[in-house]
């Protein structure tokens, strides 16, 4: 579907739900294509193709602007992030090549499940608490690094483990990303937690800056198809990097956990609605 240039009102709409959806997201780390995909395909009807090619313009905008802060306070870990980022932008070009030539009703179902899995997970996830690793750790991927935490007021130190385990999962990620434009941190942020050990805080700032460049070779992808639509693309990205702006202000003043199950019955929702849309099923709270 290609949006009429001439239709101002459809797109400061999808502006300004661009923008709801980047709040969303970076009060969670999850990304804003986790809910901007399912919106645009849902509310506006606009083709689901078009619509990962969009969000996958828009996460690269948003990693840009998040990793900038995320870098500045060392939530991020470059080594660790190229390291991952090997796995994931290989599972991005191949999640990718098939996104552009898979059936419509296909992307809905593999979204609606990973919607509804980041649902239950932000319910029953809980972080992983890292203490600081005995100086005698051996680190021989040189992964090891710190960060000074506010909300503790001290340093916290870590050294991220099971790093094949972490680039495997990181394939899954990126295959992910690359079929459904949604950037992957949905999958990376509790892995690097839960299974490498890695802080949250420093897991959800290393997972925004490797999703803008597993997102390029995306859009890159769905770009060469002719899936990215300028008309969708720049409304979006106005509304993403305004409302991200918004969204890392409120993230230092409201409890994140909080929102969570808030959040949850919203993913629910979008992704039982994506479910019904791939079995051509109407939804009841849709008829």
């Amino acid at each position: 579907m290609t949006l009429s240039p001439h239709d101002p009102i459809t797109l400061i709409a999808i502006g300004v739900v661009a923008a709801v959806a980047a709040i969303l997201g970076s009060m969670l780390g999850l990304g804003g294509g986790v809910f901007l995909v399912p919106i645009l395909t849902l509310f506006f009807g606009i083709d689901p193709k078009f619509a990962v090619g969009a969000s996958a313009v828009v996460v690269v905008t948003n990693s840009v602007v998040g990793s900038t802060n995320h870098l500045r306070i060392r939530f991020t870990n470059p080594r660790l992030a190229m390291l991952l980022q090997i796995a994931t932008a290989a599972g991005a070009i191949a999640g990718a090549l098939y996104g552009v030539v898979a059936d419509p009703r296909v992307i809905y179902g593999v979204f609606g499940g990973v919607l509804i899995y980041a649902a239950v997970s932000m319910v029953i996830r809980r972080e992983r608490s890292v203490s600081a690793p005995p100086i005698d750790t051996p680190d021989p991927l040189r992964l090891g690094a710190a960060f000074r935490d506010p909300a503790i007021g001290s340093d916290v130190g870590y050294i991220p483990g099971n790093a094949g385990w972490g680039m495997g999962v990181g394939v899954g990620a990126g295959v992910i990303s690359g079929m459904l434009g949604v950037g992957g941190g949905v999958v990376m942020v509790p892995a690097m937690n839960l299974l490498m050990r890695v802080p949250v805080k420093a897991a959800v700032g290393t997972s925004t800056f490797m999703v803008g460049i597993t997102s390029v070779a995306t859009a890159f992808v769905f770009y060469s198809q002719g899936f990215i639509d300028p008309t969708l693309v720049v409304p979006a990205i106005v509304g993403v990097f305004l409302g991200g702006q918004i969204g890392s202000r409120l993230t230092r003043r409201i409890r994140a956990q909080r929102l969570s199950l808030l959040f949850s019955l919203i993913l629910l929702y979008l992704g039982v609605s994506l479910l019904f849309r791939a079995l051509e099923i109407p939804a009841p709270w849709q008829a």
